[in-house]
């Protein structure tokens, strides 16, 4: 099997991928019925059957799972899109693709995925559900990937796309049903702003004014000097400062 070389293609070029049984956020490729029996042989039955699909050109990996056969052509094998582009084969690739069965017995069981979702729609849904459905047909996760989401409740072919940004205890884990948490970022939560409010005014007090004694003789009140500009006063409070710094640096 390690010698087989196929012809990759995305799943949307799969006779029937518009079926309900057509799992769109998927890492299960579907091979050739003849290979897959072939391969069959190299598992055990109760194992999960990964597959290492590799771009022999660009010397690209990427871990998946297998899924359906089918009877269509022997030498291609379909996968989805987004698993062809981790490796790079985008397009009408006619790369050579090889795949072989992988050892994962280093590779730990993920127990909490960190997503930065790309759209904010992601935040005005119920997200945890939206995700834990989609990771259900998901056999491993890798860190550092976008993959798309889909999301019923906006569009049968609406796509939400996610950035996996932290993988742990690993940056490649496998999936076990039911054992892994999952945490956000949400880019588009508005930042908190502290809100100001006006200070309360105090009220001025009212000062009466002191009535001299009658039998006192009052004594004329000097007028009032002349009220100066606002430039003036700055000038002056300006002038003020320079003097106070020539004398704390003038030294003693």
């Amino acid at each position: 099997m390690n010698n087989t070389m196929f012809i990759a293609r995305s799943l949307v070029f799969y006779p029937g991928v518009f079926e309900e049984n057509c799992k769109e956020l998927s890492d299960e490729i579907i091979l050739p019925s003849y290979h897959l029996n072939k391969l069959m042989e190299h598992f055990d039955d109760d194992e999960i059957l990964y597959l290492t699909i590799t771009n022999t050109d660009k010397n690209l990996s990427c871990l998946v799972t297998i899924g359906s056969p089918h009877t269509y052509d022997k030498n291609t094998i379909f996968a989805p899109q987004w698993v062809l582009e981790l490796i790079g084969c985008s397009g009408n690739c006619d790369s050579v693709i090889t795949i072989t069965k992988a050892d994962v017995s280093d590779i730990p069981v993920a127990t909490n995925i960190i997503i930065r979702p790309l759209d904010p729609i992601a935040f005005e849904l119920d997200t945890t559900a939206c995700f834990e459905n989609a990771f259900m047909n998901l056999h491993s996760i890798k860190e550092g990937i976008t993959i798309p989401v889909p999301v019923p409740e906006v569009g049968k072919e609406f796509r939400l796309f996610a950035h996996i940004e932290k993988v742990e205890p690993a940056s490649l884990c496998r999936i076990v049903e039911g054992e892994v948490g999952v945490d956000f970022i949400n880019d588009f939560k508005e930042p908190d702003t502290p809100k100001f409010e006006p200070a309360t005014p105090h009220p001025t007090p009212i000062i009466a004014p002191m009535l001299p004694p009658s039998n006192q003789i009052l004594t004329p009140i000097a007028e009032p000097s002349p009220q100066i500009s606002a430039e003036e006063r700055r000038e002056q409070v300006r002038q003020s400062w320079l003097k106070r710094l020539q004398n704390t640096s003038t030294p003693t």
